[in-house]
């Protein structure tokens, strides 16, 4: 078969597309065909796929070429920007399954234009898109956006928008906004809005804080980011810490503001995709120890013997648990270390309180988190201390423990676990009794290393 032989809306196989136009590949959506001097384009429309071209009237919204970081101008989305100037005629097919729909010759009709989407990695990017028309339109009457395409409406695929927030800090308050428009009308949220084409995220959170509130902050550290599924639009947000530098608020965007307590803000009604950030940024916040002692009867409890359908779901709170301590394991360490020091100084020790650090952030082949020390009777020695995000339900304090972590706590005399949980503004400290933690049996295995030896 010859490029004179294709028909308008008729499905050709990949074999099929390789052989008419003499080419070896179409695993690329652009394709230039040297051996018969034409580029071929697929429009992909099968799962998986990060981004969609749409069919808008008589126009096809054809993306570029590039699936990680901002796409560049060369290569194949240089050849189609230039097709009209060089007279290179672009063949394009529409691709559902395995099947590639001819949807005929198409010239680019208008300026290639950006948007601002993710790429493959989840990060927002520049990507271009190419308005495409049909050559001879007239001529075709398969209406692609009524048959083929209509299962996987790529017209109405819902927009995922990359936005900013932010946690603006005063007197241990956070500013929060109520919408007053859309789908997420009277759900709280941090203040803030789009990443606009060319803007860093700081950028952007200026700009979009200057025009709602009328302010001036500066940006600290990034909070925590969240991708959430709303009914008409998926949005990446990215939520900075900040700080009021100049200006009187004045409010054109919501329906309300509000100073709210810091630790409480995760108890606001916010959207989805701010609760999840809110839940960081209390984690975030500078917490003291309580250290009145806890008291735990260690022979009480009986060996675990949970059910599958509760080893499942302890699989994913570890999973979700290891999330939560990358954000918030550093601001328990530190607490950590602030009552040592503290302890040590009381001791009348700021010699050894000095010596406190965290050695977790040096490598992880310490196996510990906080090097420490304990002062007794004119002696010191070194205390290696396993910071623990432990949860408190119904009496009993549970935290997730490696074999090397266990293997340290028995064999390493200055070893000690320290279980941090939450209560309001404070951690509790449980420092575990090594003689009575041996003595019983608290754990639930989670997961095995499978080793199968292979005869080749």
């Amino acid at each position: 078969m010859e490029i004179a032989d294709l028909k308008l809306g008729n499905k050709y196989s990949r074999k099929d597309l390789m052989d008419i136009f003499k080419n070896n590949s179409f695993m690329r959506g652009m394709n230039k065909c040297n051996n018969t001097n034409c580029m071929v384009l697929l429009s992909k429309h099968t799962k998986g796929r990060i981004y969609e071209d749409t069919f808008k009237d008589d126009l096809t919204i054809y993306t570029g070429e590039g699936l990680v970081g901002n796409q560049k101008m060369t290569g194949a989305n240089k050849t189609l920007n230039e097709s009209n100037e060089t007279h290179l005629p672009v063949h394009l097919f529409v691709m559902f399954d395995e099947l590639y729909i001819y949807y005929g010759l198409v010239k680019v009709a208008g300026d290639v234009y950006t948007v601002i989407e993710n790429d493959i990695e989840g990060n927002p990017r520049e990507v271009f898109k190419f308005p495409l028309k049909r050559i001879n339109q007239e001529e075709f009457d398969y209406q692609i956006e009524d048959k083929d395409i209509a299962s996987f409406h790529p017209i109405s695929i819902k927009p995922t928008l990359n936005v900013v927030g932010a946690a603006i800090v005063k007197n241990n308050k956070v500013l929060i906004a109520k919408r007053k428009t859309g789908e997420l009308k009277g759900k709280w949220e941090f203040p803030g809005g789009k990443i606009e084409s060319g803007e860093t995220p700081e950028q952007a959170l200026k700009r979009e804080i200057k025009e709602e509130l009328d302010i001036d902050v500066s940006v600290n550290k990034l909070i925590d980011t969240s991708y959430y599924e709303y009914k008409d639009f998926n949005v990446n947000l990215s939520v900075y810490e900040c700080f009021h530098e100049d200006g009187t608020i004045n409010d054109i965007e919501h329906e309300e503001l509000k100073w709210v307590d810091a630790n409480k803000v995760d108890k606001e009604d916010l959207a989805d995709a701010d609760s999840q950030i809110a839940e960081t940024f209390v984690d975030s916040l500078p917490m003291s120890i309580n250290d009145e002692p806890l008291h735990f009867d260690y022979f009480e409890s009986r060996p675990i013997e949970e059910t599958d359908g509760q080893l499942r779901r302890a699989v994913q709170d570890y999973e979700r648990s290891q999330k939560a301590k990358q954000r918030s394991g550093a601001n328990a360490e530190e607490a950590v270390i602030r009552y040592e020091k503290d302890k040590l100084n009381n001791a009348g020790k700021p010699d050894l309180a000095d010596l406190v650090k965290q050695v977790s952030k040096e490598s992880s082949d310490y196996g510990y988190d906080i090097l420490s020390f304990e002062y007794n009777n004119s002696v010191f020695q070194e205390s290696h201390i396993e910071v623990k995000s432990a949860k408190l339900s119904n009496n009993y304090i549970e935290f997730f423990i490696s074999e090397n972590e266990l293997r340290k706590f028995k064999n390493d005399n200055a070893y000690k676990i320290y279980c941090l949980f939450r209560t309001g503004n404070e951690y509790k400290l449980h420092i575990v009794n090594k003689n009575d933690f041996f003595a019983n049996d608290y754990l639930a295995p989670l997961t095995y290393k499978v080793r199968i030896r292979i005869h080749q």
